[in-house]
């Protein structure tokens, strides 16, 4: 692990038991995603969804762990990450993100039991039509801008000024810890630009398409550079790695487009051109770079004969296989849902194994290791499964965002959903796996010390 040469060489307490509340904050959400995975699994295997009450529950259902899985447990990660970097003292308003960015996450999480919803299937953010779920939606945004604000804010006191200069991994993780802010703040900009022009008439589902669309391009990007973050972070010390120049500029390049789209693609009141400029920024820009950087990564490991970290060679596999199956992509159907698994499961694996060497960082033990690799295996191989269920339902014409033909009926589509079935079981089980490990280690000592000085 790299993490040590990103730390601060004084590691404030206040600052690790920031990082640590964004942990359990992290950690919570995937949990509670996990639970309506499994109903959604569970809707959309033979036999078993005719149990379920309707579309209308899987699509909330579907809405929930979408957000929480997301928008939630990746934001929470990165604000742990950029709370850990911190070389200042955490001031109120990191502390007050935090507090907005647990009520925000509980109120979406429980927002169904408060009143009636209605699920739009916006892309990138699904909402409900429930003024107790946008509340949270809204108080979670605003948790993740104080949080990138204020990583913006060390990034430009110190990256701008000594990372440029410095040609080490420290310099390259912090580098991109700061773009990675820079562009969820770009992406939150857009996201409000977009709100105050939205075009006359626009309600429902169209509303929330449009007020999404270019902003959620933006943000995969950041979950991008965090992958690489990550990635990186996994990599032992010793490693010979290439030139820390060529890596920094690597992640220039990648978060440029992001940076660069809203001042270059046309808005959303251009209507399809806004939709159709985004969707080629994405095809054209976001993947490169991430390959490129995992093969510098790996090619590093076989010339050094250094195994790879737990997880990483599967989130590379992972990455490689979501953009593959992009190139398949042709209409709405669940060949996209297997394309987007594909990546955001491989970030999802970089930010488990990160999890296990940030928790040395906090005070607490690291799992065993066999534990951490069948954890990861079992995630990382689940994802697969459900890929590759989710393109043989695609191929065969299955819609995306539906629970779909649920009968016993054979064929091509109804054994890919059997295997969909069983990857999703997999990846569940990988995820349980995964907060039992990481709650063992710091449920115990959450009112204790968090910060190992030495």
């Amino acid at each position: 692990m790299r993490l040590d040469g990103m730390l601060p060489a004084s590691r404030h307490e206040a600052g690790a038991q920031l990082a640590l509340g964004w942990l359990v904050l992290a950690t919570a959400a995937v949990a509670a995603s996990s639970l309506f995975a499994i109903l959604i699994v569970m809707a959309r295997v033979p036999g078993l969804g005719s149990l379920f009450p309707g579309t209308e529950f899987y699509r909330v259902a579907l809405t929930l762990h979408v957000d929480l899985s997301q928008w939630v447990w990746f934001m929470a990660f990165a604000a742990m990450l950029w709370s850990l970097a911190a070389r200042r003292v955490p001031g109120p308003a990191q502390w007050a993100a935090l507090a907005l960015g647990a009520l925000g996450a509980l109120l979406m999480a429980v927002s169904p039991v408060l009143g009636a919803i209605r699920p739009i299937m916006s892309n990138y953010i699904p909402v409900l039509d429930s003024a107790w779920f946008l509340a949270g939606l809204g108080i979670y945004g605003v948790a993740v801008l104080l949080a990138a604000l204020a990583a913006v804010g060390e990034g430009a006191d110190f990256s701008l000024r000594r990372v440029a200069s410095a040609d080490s991994s420290a310099a390259v993780l912090r580098l991109g810890l700061f773009l990675a802010a820079a562009i969820v703040l770009v992406a939150l900009a857009l996201l409000a630009y977009t709100g105050a022009t939205m075009p006359s008439g626009a309600a429902g589902h169209a509303f929330y398409e449009i007020l999404f669309w270019g902003a959620g391009h933006i943000w995969q990007f950041c979950l991008t550079t965090l992958m690489l973050v990550a990635w990186l972070a996994l990599c032992p010390p010793g490693l010979a790695l290439s030139s820390g120049g060529l890596l920094k500029f690597l992640l220039l390049l990648g978060a440029l487009p992001a940076l660069a789209a809203p001042l270059l693609l046309p808005p959303a009141a251009a209507g399809g051109d806004h939709f159709a400029a985004y969707t080629l920024l994405m095809q054209w820009t976001s993947w490169q770079v991430p390959l490129l950087f995992g093969f510098l990564l790996l090619r590093s490991h076989w010339r050094s004969r250094v195994a790879p970290a737990a997880g990483l060679t599967l989130s590379i596999l992972l990455l490689l296989s979501g953009i593959v199956l992009g190139t398949m992509i042709d209409g709405q159907t669940t060949l996209v849902t297997a394309h987007y698994h594909g990546t955001i499961g491989a970030v999802t694996l970089a930010f488990m194994g990160l999890t296990y060497g940030i928790l040395p960082v906090l005070g607490h033990e690291m799992p065993p290791r066999p534990r951490i690799d069948l954890q990861l295996r079992f995630y990382g191989y689940g994802i697969l499964l459900m890929m590759s269920g989710l393109a043989g339902a695609g191929l065969m014409g299955a819609p995306r965002k539906t629970a779909g033909n649920v009968g016993m009926e054979f064929g091509v589509e109804t054994i890919s959903r059997m295997v969909l079935g069983l990857g999703g079981t997999l990846a569940t089980i990988g995820i349980l796996m995964f907060l039992v490990l990481v709650l063992r280690q710091i449920w115990p000592r959450l009112p204790a010390r968090v910060v190992r000085h030495g």
